[in-house]
């Protein structure tokens, strides 16, 4: 297992008291997923729509590469970033 720095948005930050990175180990970036789902369920349904597929307005960064599928490999100390597209007006 590798463990990978996950940070997510401020706007979701709020709920998880706050906490924008932090730590998961995972085997796979999928199971890295998974751990974060563990950690905060909550996120869930911010990040993943009812099919578990990725939101359209969300966009996950493995490393610096964008990702919209969670098959790859991870090492220790990669990152997993999370964003939000924010709009109105």
């Amino acid at each position: 297992m590798a463990d990978v720095s996950v940070t997510i948005p401020t706007m979701l930050a709020a709920l998880v008291k706050g906490e924008r990175r932090f730590t998961v180990a995972g085997d796979d970036l999928g199971g890295v997923v998974d751990a974060v789902f563990t950690l905060h369920p909550e996120l869930r349904v911010h990040l993943l729509d009812e099919q578990g597929a990725v939101r359209p307005h969300v966009m996950f960064f493995h490393n610096d590469t964008a990702v919209r599928s969670f098959a790859g490999a991870v090492s220790e100390g990669d990152t997993l970033t999370v964003l939000q597209a924010v709009s109105g007006g």
